[in-house]
């Protein structure tokens, strides 16, 4: 074989390789993360994937630097969960599954269980989501362990979470069920702290399609941005017509939605008396009916989290693709503005 034609063959083998890799990453693009804070010291994390994409192996969402971490008893329960999978080994049926989050008691996760998820690392604190599915307890533990490698520029503890292959045998470590990670819906209560402004960044990494191997070269990155949201509302009285205007925002930008305005008679309580939409700008008006023996109003709007791919632009630095950024939900209330009729 002569050298030209030696060299043009492990040329070819070389631009192959890397098609199959970026193939590999190209299917594993759905993984999304998404975060709110909500009253009473909750934090609510969602996380979805779809079922075209491989199986999620391993999930590690790094919390914001700022977050206070809180234990609690053993046994205690810190929250809830709502999941749903989809059942291989039943077809591939839609199985949810709900539960409690508790501290996890000594002994309930088998020490080479928590090794092989936690890379060797000492958790801060292990969590179980003690799930019924079907008649079946599925007991699912989580960890809080510190960062490290590139993550530890993004803050200084993450959670994570492995889950089995759902297409090997129960008995080669496969899931219950064949039970194929779709979403999940969680809820702690007094366990991570919120801060006012930051990113939750999850490390997504899936399995090998049925041979139980892990796909590390195809891990991706879903960053989920908290920011604060605002509303403003003014008022003015034109020639007898009263008008109100006003704009919501997130971290500066406009943001489409829905608001509902409320007035007041008096001191009387506020009633809601309108729904508008604000556009793409934030921006909103409504035009008080010359019925209306309203004297007061305001407005309130309710957020929700939502994919935002701008948010992507923000982690350019990351050693893995980034994908479906997402910014927090929130709720915002206006001040009061008086209007005479």
């Amino acid at each position: 074989m002569t050298t030209r034609r030696r060299t043009a063959l492990l040329a070819l083998a070389a631009l192959a390789a890397l098609a199959l890799a970026a193939a590999a990453s190209a299917a594993y693009t759905t993984p999304r993360l998404t975060v709110s804070y909500l009253p009473g010291n909750v934090t609510r994390i969602v996380a979805s994937s779809s079922n075209a994409d491989d199986a999620t192996a391993r999930a590690a969402i790094v919390i914001p630097n700022g977050s206070s971490l809180t234990s609690a008893a053993a046994g205690t329960k810190v929250g809830t969960a709502q999941a749903q999978v989809s059942a291989l080994a039943l077809g591939g049926a839609l199985l949810p599954l709900a539960g409690d989050i508790i501290v996890a008691p000594p002994g309930a996760v088998a020490p080479a269980t928590q090794a092989a998820c936690t890379q060797g690392a000492t958790p801060q604190l292990t969590l179980l989501l003690v799930l019924q599915a079907a008649g079946q307890t599925i007991n699912l533990p989580a960890f809080i362990i510190p960062t490290s490698g590139a993550a530890q520029a993004l803050g200084t503890a993450q959670l994570v979470f492995c889950l089995p292959p759902p297409d090997v045998p129960v008995a080669q470590g496969g899931a219950t069920f064949g039970a194929k990670f779709l979403s999940a819906d969680l809820s702690l209560t007094g366990v991570i702290g919120a801060v006012p402004q930051g990113a939750w960044v999850a490390f997504w990494t899936p399995w090998q399609p049925a041979n139980g191997q892990i796909n590390a070269a195809a891990t991706v990155a879903s960053p989920a941005t908290i920011a604060p949201g605002g509303l403003t509302l003014t008022g003015r009285k034109v020639r007898g017509a009263r008008r109100l205007s006003g704009r919501v925002t997130q971290a500066g930008a406009g943001v489409a939605t829905r608001v509902s305005v409320f007035g007041a008679v008096g001191t009387a309580a506020f009633r809601r008396i309108a729904v508008v939409s604000a556009n793409a700008s934030g921006t909103f008006t409504y035009a008080v009916p010359r019925t209306s023996r309203a004297t007061r109003f305001q407005a309130r709007a309710v957020v929700e989290a939502r994919t935002s791919p701008a948010v992507c632009t923000q982690f350019g630095t990351l050693p893995v693709p980034c994908v479906n950024g997402t910014l927090s939900g929130f709720s915002a209330t206006s001040r009061n503005v008086a209007l005479r009729r």
